[in-house]
């Protein structure tokens, strides 16, 4: 069976997982979302629920009415065996801050687990501001594709 949305048009994104760690710095809620291909999860020879996983470091207001405060563009971890690419099934799973770092543990391939620290500081930096009422939707860009 397949579930159709209705009303306005939804992204395509989901959050990995429902933590969230408050960031003092800020004074906003932080968490990461993820995106998998294909969107229509049907068979394929890669993997049962989709794959080619991107990230994404939301950030949230503190206090009510929660609303989406930034946004960053999407990301991939870089993989063990070949730093210069990724793994075509990351999910975050973790998240904490720890000083000046940001800690996130995940998974690879649905097969091992992993570690990463990352400079608060970079995070800030790449997380582009929300408008009052913006949502996730609104920030999103179209990929592009070849012609």
């Amino acid at each position: 069976a397949h579930r159709i949305l209705k009303g306005p048009k939804k992204s395509h994104i989901h959050g990995t997982n429902s933590f969230m760690v408050y960031w003092p710095d800020h004074d906003v809620f932080l968490g990461i979302a993820h995106f998998h291909r294909p969107h229509d999860r049907n068979k394929n020879p890669y993997a049962r629920f989709g794959h080619h996983y991107t990230h994404a470091f939301y950030a949230v207001s503190s206090s009510a009415p929660f609303a989406l405060k930034a946004l960053s563009a999407e990301w991939v971890l870089p993989a063990t065996s070949k730093p210069n690419d990724a793994e075509i099934i990351q999910f975050a799973s973790g998240l904490e801050i720890e000083g000046e770092e940001l800690i996130i543990a995940y998974g690879i391939n649905d097969c091992e687990s992993g570690l990463v620290r990352v400079q608060a500081k970079d995070v800030w930096e790449i997380l582009k501001p929300a408008q009052p009422g913006q949502q996730v939707i609104d920030m999103m860009k179209p990929l592009k594709t070849k012609s």
